[in-house]
């Protein structure tokens, strides 16, 4: 076993030293950018190619200047070994990988942190050199490909929401205005909407949503969710508004809803998606329509779909709505009690 592990351990170390030149530094630039432009084009195929092209680009400049840096770093140790500045840089950039890929929220994560800076304490201590060469490389790998992922990531969100809110010329008001009252009755008078907070969900107003939360059809006016520091916990719903003369009709919101889904299915989030028919009960209700789907990072089957309504002022309301599977049942009663208590005077 031991023999095994110095074959290993010497085939890499001889490899790591005898690349790090400066032409080979440009060439295994280039090797980067081969290997990980058709994964970023792969994971993005779901968007325009214009979208593409661009996150691309984000996404590849971040990883070329990290993956430059962690060779220049890796040049600098493989000469000077056990230098304690870059030990704590790499720790530090390592440590910050993966909070940023949000490795550290799970148990897990936080376990394999500690299993991990334990051994690099031991390395560190008995001075094994070569061992401790490989750690510092393996840090700064996986730093990159973590922190080149996130990038991609972002810019995705960023051009998800963009590419929605861009398909309509919407002026948007502040509609983070809303009023409660001590019975949870919430009123917007831009709106001219207002509904009670059903007991158990929570109310989060535009400015207090993410990026990826407001990526919809229209500009969002608020979000009720199941959890107050989740905004996707079923069962959730996200209020978006169309101005009158926007014109937004049936077709449309189907046609947008539809590409939405598409774009969560093309992206791995959920599958098995069916188009099904109800008919809802609330005469508000001008037009809506669902679909069922298998929710691949929640493992359940679930029911997605939208509302749409029609204020006094006969501007537009589209309800997101997200909810988990009822036998017999239109929607969850958390839903129904939202949708019950929806009123259009205060």
């Amino acid at each position: 076993m031991n023999q095994i592990l110095n074959k290993i351990k010497n085939q890499a170390s001889g490899f790591f030293t005898q690349f790090f030149s400066p032409s080979t530094t440009r060439n295994l630039l280039i090797l980067y950018t081969i290997l990980v432009v058709p994964f970023f084009i792969y994971h993005e195929f779901h968007l325009p190619w214009h979208y593409i092209f661009v996150l691309c680009l984000v996404s590849l400049f971040v990883g070329l200047i990290i993956t430059y840096l962690s060779l220049y770093l890796i040049q600098l140790y493989w000469k000077e070994t056990f230098h304690p500045l870059i030990e704590i840089g790499v720790l530090i950039l390592f440590i910050f990988a993966l909070w940023l890929a949000e490795v550290l929220i799970f148990e897990a994560g936080t376990v394999f942190l500690f299993i991990f800076i334990l051994i690099a304490f031991f390395i560190r201590i008995l001075s094994l050199a070569e061992y401790a060469r490989l750690l510092l490389a393996f840090c700064l790998v996986a730093s990159n490909a973590l922190i080149s992922f996130k990038a991609l990531q972002g810019a995705e969100i960023l051009s998800a929401y963009l590419l929605f809110k861009n398909k309509y010329q919407i002026e948007e008001k502040d509609l983070n205005q809303w009023q409660v009252t001590n019975t949870n009755e919430y009123w917007n008078e831009e709106l001219q909407f207002g509904f009670n907070l059903p007991e158990g969900m929570y109310f989060f107003k535009p400015e207090d949503l993410t990026l990826e939360d407001k990526t919809g059809v229209g500009q969002i006016a608020g979000l009720l969710s199941a959890s107050d520091n989740d905004a996707n916990r079923y069962p959730f719903v996200r209020i978006f508004y169309f101005p009158d003369y926007v014109g937004f009709q049936k077709e449309q919101a189907v046609q947008e809803f539809s590409e939405f889904l598409q774009i969560q299915v093309s992206k791995g989030d959920i599958e098995d998606l069916q188009e099904i028919q109800q008919k809802e009960i609330q005469e508000s209700i001008l037009v809506s329509k669902f679909w069922t789907f298998y929710d691949l990072l929640r493992p359940r089957y679930s029911k997605t779909g939208f509302m749409i309504l029609e204020t006094r002022n006969h501007d537009k309301l589209l309800l997101h709505i997200t909810e988990n599977l009822e036998k017999g049942e239109i929607h969850e009663q958390t839903i129904r009690e939202f949708l019950t208590s929806i009123r259009f005077s205060n």
